[in-house]
């Protein structure tokens, strides 16, 4: 008996000695979806018109993430892109905003724009654009560096700049969406020397035009939406002039009665045109469809579009989510089908929040409002600073090269003694005192010095930066408030253990976790951490 006993334990022992690592077979395909301008919260207000098979799916046989958060400021979407895919922050990776300010040159400029490179596909200049201002590695760098150059990796969204970061320095393609009379999307040369066939075939569809053509309605009964807002209210931006922002909608109406095919952004239409993409790409790339694990990388723009001019609270906001879902349930059933289920792995994020409509929250009663820079120059007039001021940008004031050492420490003394700033810091300060108060921490994730100012500050939660033409009217972000930090992460299919996880999450956990899954090195900066709930062990 009891050699019976041990003859047993040394079987089991063996056969836990023998089991192969979960990473040593990892999945055929990651797929990274990112909704532009998603919190997490909009899971819980749209979940009873949500579909069985899109965002519901996701979360009941995924891992939810109901505390993740960026960890930095500004949360934008260049920035948030790059963060996600990185496991970094700003600080780190060199994407400080979409628009950082240029002192040589006493300007901004657009973060993705490189114009040593050549337009693909088309002859817009929006074509010139590549990933030279990111200084860290990716997940798609990182896996064409573990697969030898082996793994196909591809990025697709309507926006630049969310295509191109995912792909790092060394991803294989990123394509993104050129409107006016062309409507298709194009990449650079940083990637290729033409369009692929599969590419080719899909513009000539030519699908914005077409899905420019129709009317947008509501998709559910009026009564089902949970929107407190009537139609027209006075917190959304018109369509156009003389067009205001009402459903139903006639769709050629929009971009000077169809001209300009950009329009497509600000509808639902941009969810189902990327989702075309997405899928087309799946086919014409054979992604998931051999032993080397490959890399999609997903962004839907739209939404971003929409909460800008209206808030989150709208109505077509909301219908604009619901549409969305059913997109992602389109996305996974190609996936379960081409891929096969069990076979691939997919996360859902968020780039960033976004507020409510400050005017909304004021005639609720709430705290918020909008802060004219110009109190902010005025003040510093008034101390004998405002000659030493060149700029204020991103929440961030420049200064002159003449300006005399403490300058910076100067201007934050200032600017913390005004109503409406939260907080305000030197960056110096931020450097020496990374660690200090909470949004201090965020101020200092987000600060590369020679991109960034001299001294950064936060206005207070519910108020943004006014700007006289649509004070009143859509949303921002950009923020370390809650509204802008707090985004869904959900991780769905092979490798993942189903269930929520409530402890604080950071966004820069997610690339983390992704290598954990695969099996590969970290990108070369990442300082988040594997999630371990995460894994199916």
């Amino acid at each position: 008996m009891k050699k019976t006993a041990i003859a047993f334990l040394a079987a089991l022992c063996s056969t836990a000695q023998a089991q192969e690592p979960g990473w040593a077979a990892p999945p055929k395909l990651v797929v990274g979806i990112v909704v532009d301008q998603m919190r997490v919260d909009f899971l819980y207000r749209y979940w009873d018109n949500f579909g069985e098979d899109g965002f519901r799916r996701l979360v009941r046989e995924g891992s939810f993430q109901r505390d993740a958060h960026f960890n930095y400021a500004p949360t934008q979407t260049a920035p948030g892109h790059a963060s996600i895919y990185t496991g970094t922050t700003p600080s780190r990776h060199g994407i400080v905003a979409n628009h950082p300010y240029d002192r040589a040159a006493r300007r901004t400029y657009y973060i993705a724009l490189d114009t040593a490179v050549s337009a693909v596909g088309t002859n817009s200049r929006k074509a010139l654009r590549s990933p030279v201002n990111l200084l860290a590695s990716t997940l798609a760098d990182e896996l064409e560096l573990r697969t030898d150059g082996r793994a196909r990796t591809v990025g697709v969204a309507l926006k630049d700049r969310s295509a191109i970061m995912p792909m790092g320095r060394m991803g294989d393609e990123a394509y993104w969406f050129v409107g006016g009379d062309e409507g298709k999307f194009v990449t650079s040369s940083w990637y290729a020397d033409a369009l692929p066939q599969w590419l080719e075939q899909f513009n000539a569809r030519q699908l914005p035009a077409k899905y420019l053509t129709g009317t947008w309605d509501l998709l559910l009964p009026r009564e089902r939406y949970h929107s407190p807002l009537p139609d027209r209210n006075p917190y959304e931006e018109d369509w156009a002039e003389g067009l205001p922002a009402v459903l139903p909608l006639d769709l050629s109406r929009l971009g000077g009665q169809g001209k300009d095919q950009d329009a497509i952004k600000g509808t639902p239409w941009g969810s189902t045109l990327t989702a075309d993409l997405a899928i087309a790409a799946i086919d014409g790339d054979s992604l998931g469809m051999d032993d080397v694990p490959d890399l999609l990388a997903v962004s839907f723009s739209s939404l971003d579009e929409l909460q800008h001019a209206m808030g989150p609270r709208a109505l077509e906001v909301e219908d604009a989510y619901i549409r969305l879902d059913r997109e992602l349930a389109r996305i996974l059933n190609h996936l379960d089908q081409r891929v096969g289920a069990g076979r691939y792995t997919l996360f859902l994020t968020a780039d960033h929040g976004g507020g409510d409509v400050p005017a909304y929250l004021h005639d609720r009663k709430g705290s918020a409002g909008y802060t004219p820079m110009a109190q902010l120059r005025n003040a510093l007039s008034e101390a004998g600073l405002g000659d030493l001021v060149d700029t204020i940008k991103n929440d961030q004031v420049y200064l002159r090269r003449n300006a005399p050492p403490g300058t910076g420490d100067a201007v934050a003394n200032v600017l913390n003694r005004l109503p409406g700033v939260a907080y305000a810091a030197s960056a110096d300060q931020l450097l020496n005192e990374p660690a200090g108060h909470g949004l201090a921490r965020f101020m200092a994730n987000g600060l590369m010095p020679p991109r960034c100012g001299d001294v950064l500050f936060a206005l207070h939660p519910g108020f943004f930066r006014s700007h006289p033409q649509w004070d009143g009217k859509g949303a921002d972000h950009a923020t370390a408030w809650n509204y802008d930090t707090h985004v869904p992460v959900i991780f769905f299919g092979k490798g993942i253990a189903p269930g929520e996880v409530l402890q604080r999450t950071w966004i820069t956990d997610l690339a983390p976790t992704v290598c954990a899954i695969l099996g590969m090195a970290l990108p070369n900066a990442a300082d988040g951490r594997v999630v371990p709930e995460v894994l199916l062990r």
